[in-house]
Formats: C-alpha cells, structure tokens, sequence
C-alpha cells in the first residue's frame, strides 16, 4: 500500500513541481534561526551567546546530511524534528528504500509541508555512491578575522574616574583559525578576542588579546573513539546535570523540548565561562554503550566580598568584560577544577544514562545575605549525580532525566512526545527542581535561567488541520516555592502562545502570533514590597517570501502592552527587510527599516537581525525612533569572502543614550561589523 502510495505522489509531483519547486531560501533559514534565538532573548534579561548555536546550523547548510544514509545520531543533529520524527522517518526508509524527492516525506507520519520546508537547507538525498565518489576530501584551513566599533564615543572613553575609564580602543577585534581534516578526522584550531574599550597590546593585555581559547579534536575507531583536548563543551540526557551552553527552551517549535545529547565537542566562541577546558575522552568500553569522562581546569571572573574576614565570592561574572580597572580586578578571581564522567547504555527499547560531575573552587562562594539567596549554593565544592532515559513505545516517545546535588537538593523531568494523529503531534513535560538543587552546567526546560526552585506542567502541541495550515500552541503553568530576586514570596504565573500559519507554497510563509506572560513580581511603588501580577501580551504578524531568484522580503508587525499595578503600556514594531542576490555575481545584499514606539523599556519589543557570518543580534526595541541596518556579503572567490554590516539607531525624544559607562551624548548609535573568511 506505502508502494502504491509513493508511485501516486511521484506523478503527482511531476506536475506540481511545475508549479512549485525547492530552491533555495534563506528566508527559510532566517525564519528558523529567528524562531529559536527570539524566544531565547525574550525569556533571558542577560547577553547570551548564540554564536556555537549559529554555527551548527551554518555547518548543517554547508554540509547538509544525507536522509538516505543518516543514521539516528545524525538526524538528532537537525534542531527541528523530535524524536518520533525521526523514528517514524527512519521506518519509513526501511520499508520503501531510496528516498528520491523531499517530497516523499509527506508519507511519513508527522512530517507536514512546513516541516518539510524547514528542514530542506540542512539535508541532502545524496547516495552511497556519490559519497563513496567524494569520500576523500581534502584538509581546510579556515581563518576568520573580524572587528567592530560604535561609531559614536561612549563616555567612559573620556571619564577621568581612573577605576572606570576604558584602556583601550573603541575596537572590537576576533580571531579564529581552524584546521579540519575529514580523512584524518581531526580538527584544531584557536580563538581569540579583544572587546570595545580592552586594552590590545599594553598594559594588563600586554600579550595582545584578552581572551584565548583553543581546541583539538581527533576521532578514532575502536575503545577510544573520541578524543579532545584545549576547550569543550559537554551536553548530555536532558541538562539536569550535564549540559555546558545552551539549550532551545520554548519556542514556536511547541513539541520541540526534548534536549538531544550532543556529547562532547570543541569549544570555538567567546563566553568565557559556559564550556571546559582540560581534556575529555569518549570511550566504548561494552557494545552498545559510550563512556564519557573529562577534567577541567579554569579561572573564572568573580565579584569578591569586601567585608567579610576571610576571602570569598559573592558571585561568578558572566559578562567577559575587561575594559577598566574595576573589571580587571574581577578577572580570573576564581578557579574552578571540575571531574565529570557520563556512561550511556543502548538496551534497544531503553536508552540509559548516569552522569557525574564534581566541581570544587578555590574560594568559597558567599552570596549576598539575602532572604532569596538563603538556598542559593555555599561553598567551595558541589557533587552531583543524575539518572537519564528515554524510550519509543509506538508513537509515544518519554524522556526524563532525576538528579541530585551534594545539599541533598533534588531536580526532576519527565516528559512526553506523542504523535496522536498524523497531523497531530502532543507534548507534555512535567519538571520540579527544588529550592536547593544547585547545577553549575544544566540547562533543561524551566522558565527560568538556572534549574533551581521551579516546579511546572507544560502542554504544547502543533496541528495540521488541511494542507499549508499550521496551529502551534502551549500552555506553561508554573510555581517558584522560594522567593526570587524579583519576588519577596512564593509565586506562581502562566505563559500562553499560540501561532496561525499559512504556507501556501515553499517560498512563502504568513504567520499571526499571540502569546501571553503573567508573572509576580515586587510592587515597587509599596512601602512594604508585596507582590503584584506583571502582564504582557504580544501580537505578531509575519510575513517571508521570496519573489523570485533574486529578491526577497520579510514584513513584520508587533504589538505589545504591558501592564502592572494600575500602570498601562504599549507599544509597536514595524519592519521592512529587502534581500537580493544578484544573479551573475556571488553578492547578496539586505536592508532592514524599522519603526518602533513604546511607552518605556517595560513594553519593548526584541527582533532578531541577520548579521555578518557567526554573529548575531537581538535588540529591544523600545522608546520612540527607528533603526536600519546594511548588510553586504561578497564571495571574493572560492577562498575568500567578506562580510559587512552597518547599522544605525535613532530616537526622536532623547538627547542622550545609554547610562553609565555606555552613555553616549546625542540621538542616534550607529555601528560598523567586518569579516573576512578566508580557506585555504
């Protein structure tokens, strides 16, 4: 019957692909990456780097994966199918062989015209033999040079504070060498980094950059199949205990919560703290099972208590920043000496793991003497140790992962893939991670940044009623037992999304969204803080398309209102982006204009913004003005290619921008991004 079915739709798609045809499409690709980031910024108030993240998926355009030789481990790669997808898919091409069109996958139950839209820039249908034809490839050097600069001067260029004036250039500069050799299977290579306003060259960064990292990755066969040494990250079951970076959280992608283990790899960005440095190796001690183990050795930027006797951290500094003295005497305060192991066991229908992780630092950590740091971790040495599984009963697909810290602290997830219809596909997670729970590397599903006092029920789900329609929703219902740094009590909240969208053929894509955030919060206008309900509601209509071979759009339009304790809010965003590519030349260009209008920063709005090679940005959008930005990407010729953005914001209603160190006199900021990618 699938036989009769597969011979049906190949005539079919003979006259519909006259209509209708794959060809490439970034906005596919912009639309996918936007998906992720956005909701990642929207939920998190710090700086977070995306740069590995924007890596991988840059990896998998280039080197897309074949659907007709990828085992599971592959497809696991791929950020949008779950894990009933690819059971369903890899069932599926046992049964009817070679896969020739993508649309083929339409057949397999799960797998929608939009799902099928979104995975096509990252895989192939290339065969055996054409692999085997290019099973030989050669060794590449890749070097990648970059710098930026706010055009306008920021004030502490000029400060005559001693402690915060900058010391050194406006600049930005990066760098980053990479030698792969796929015969060989091994890559090394270094990065490294000087931020605006850090010293290059002279006084504390005497040695030129202020951030240096490097990387050495070899993969053998036999018992030791992996080894790395220099920088890596580790990303293991669901990120209870084991997960160094991270990790998508929610999203428009509703059923899309599982973490996939990643296991071990290099570490090429610039967040000075998410990642190891030391040496790992992956072994396969038995049949069917991966041992992990890795030690780590680092020093870590951290804020020291002043009026406590004997010497201690109040907190790790996350934000890599070294441009005055007051930064500089942050640097490297802390070291850090992690052991970790991870034994995964393959039984066919259970998939097993056990993961340790001991992490010892040569201060003890103090925080402030607050009532919502009373369970926050104390100490110079954490333990932890977790149990993970999953497992596929028919169209069902559970995973979870327990876990305990050395307080006794305890951190649960369980959760549920179902495909209940072809059309039909149902999530539901269920986490609990107690108020004393402390993981220095996880990053699992929770509403918050770190997995600690938060218990919650979530329920997504993504609906193809009639062919070219999508409704995405989910439902998070959430509960924090112990106060928090925004709220003075228990508290409890809700978040609400749901998403239309209309494909009406591969190049376009129309979407309205609505999503709703209740959430407690300290009511600062008390004398006596209690707590008060902060409520915010986005609107969104999206539209992508691409014209024709050369031209592309994309146009959104956003609302939003924020509202707590009587105060009102709102606000709007309005954008227009034009691509081109030209057709004789290797050039492609786009402009973004956008207008915004928001009664404070409470209603602003995030958008991601397509940016020079391996960067990124997400900014709010908020006040009164508008931004436009320029990009320029030139492929000089097979080795060479240059990079350029320019970007410019203006307010209508401010005199001066930023506060702080960061402030700048007058309306408008304006920044410059130049990459050079070079392969030899």
């Amino acid at each position: 019957m699938l036989y009769i079915k597969k011979i049906s739709l190949s005539i079919g798609l003979i006259v519909f692909g006259s209509i209708v045809t794959f060809s490439q499409n970034t906005n596919v690709n912009n639309d996918l990456i936007e998906k992720i980031i956005e909701n990642i910024a929207e939920q998190s108030d710090e700086e977070l780097d995306y740069s590995n993240l924007l890596e991988e998926m840059n990896m998998l355009i280039t080197n897309p994966i074949s659907l007709n030789t990828a085992d599971e481990k592959e497809l696991k790669k791929l950020f949008i199918l779950n894990q009933n997808q690819i059971a369903s898919f890899i069932k599926y091409r046992e049964g009817t062989g070679t896969i020739f069109s993508l649309y083929e996958l339409q057949l397999i139950p799960g797998f929608s015209e939009e799902l099928i839209r979104m995975i096509k820039p990252f895989v192939s249908l290339t065969q055996n033999a054409e692999r085997e034809f290019d099973s030989n490839p050669k060794a590449q050097h890749q070097l990648l040079l970059k710098t930026e600069k706010t055009l306008e001067e920021e004030k502490a260029y000029t400060s005559t504070n001693p402690n915060s004036k900058f010391l050194g250039s406006p600049w930005k500069y990066y760098t980053r060498y990479q030698y792969l050799s796929p015969k060989k299977k091994m890559t090394f290579g270094f990065t490294s980094e000087k931020d605006k306003g850090e010293p290059f060259f002279k006084g504390e960064n005497s040695s030129g950059f202020d951030y240096y990292s490097g990387f050495f990755q070899y993969k053998l066969k036999g018992i030791i199949k992996q080894i790395n040494i220099g920088d890596y990250q580790v990303k293991f079951g669901q990120g209870l205990n084991l997960w160094s970076g991270l990790s998508s959280g929610k999203s428009s992608l509703t059923t899309q919560n599982a973490n996939k283990s990643q296991g071990i790899k290099s570490y090429k960005s610039t967040n000075e703290n998410q990642f190891f440095r030391g040496a790992s190796l992956l072994l396969t001690p038995i049949k069917n099972s991966e041992l992990a183990v890795f030690a780590s050795y680092l020093n870590k930027d951290a804020s020291l208590n002043s009026d406590s006797i004997e010497t201690s951290v109040s907190s790790i500094v996350n934000t890599g920043f070294h441009r005055n003295l007051n930064e500089f005497d942050k640097k490297h305060q802390l070291n850090e000496r992690v052991l970790g192991s991870y034994f995964y066991l393959n039984l066919k229908k259970v998939e097993l793991g056990i993961s340790y992780l001991q992490s010892e630092y040569s201060l003890q950590i103090l925080p402030e003497n607050k009532a919502y740091n009373h369970y926050r971790f104390k100490g110079t040495r954490n333990q932890n140790i977790s149990l993970t599984y999953q497992t596929q009963y028919q169209s069902i697909h559970l995973f979870g992962e327990v876990a305990q810290s050395k307080s006794g602290g305890r951190a649960f997830i369980q959760g549920a893939n179902i495909q209940a219809h072809s059309r039909l596909n149902l999530e539901l997670i269920y986490r609990k991670y107690d108020p004393d729970y402390h993981a220095f590397f996880s990053s699992a599903f929770s509403e918050q940044s770190s997995n600690q006092n938060e218990e919650g029920f979530y329920f997504g789900a993504e609906f193809h009623p009639i062919p070219k329609w999508t409704i995405k929703a989910y439902y998070d219902q959430f509960q924090f037992p112990w106060l928090k740094y925004t709220a003075n009590a228990p508290s409890n909240g809700h978040e609400y999304f749901s998403q239309l969208e209309f494909t009406p053929n591969s190049s376009t894509s129309i979407y309205f969204r609505y999503k709703q955030e209740n959430k407690p919060i300290n009511n600062s206008s008390e004398i006596i803080k209690g707590l008060t309900i902060q409520k915010k509601n986005q609107y969104r209509l999206h539209l992508s398309t691409r014209l024709d071979d050369n031209w592309e759009i994309r146009n959104r339009i956003e609302i939003a209102q924020y509202k707590k304790a009587g105060i009102k809010e709102s606000g709007y965003l309005l954008y227009q982006d034009i691509r081109y590519q030209f057709s004789e030349k290797p050039i492609s260009m786009n402009l973004r204009f956008a207008l915004f209008d928001t009664d404070s920063f409470n209603s602003r709005i995030y958008a991601y913004e397509n940016d020079i090679l391996y960067a990124y940005s997400v900014p709010a959008y908020y006040l009164h003005g508008s931004r436009f930005y320029f990009n320029f990407n030139w492929k000089i010729n097979r080795n060479c290619k240059i990079y350029l953005k320019y970007a410019q914001t203006k307010y209508a209603s401010l005199s001066e921008i930023g506060s702080g160190n960061s402030e700048i006199d007058g309306n408008k900021k304006s920044e410059i991004k130049i990459l050079l990618k070079l392969r030899l």
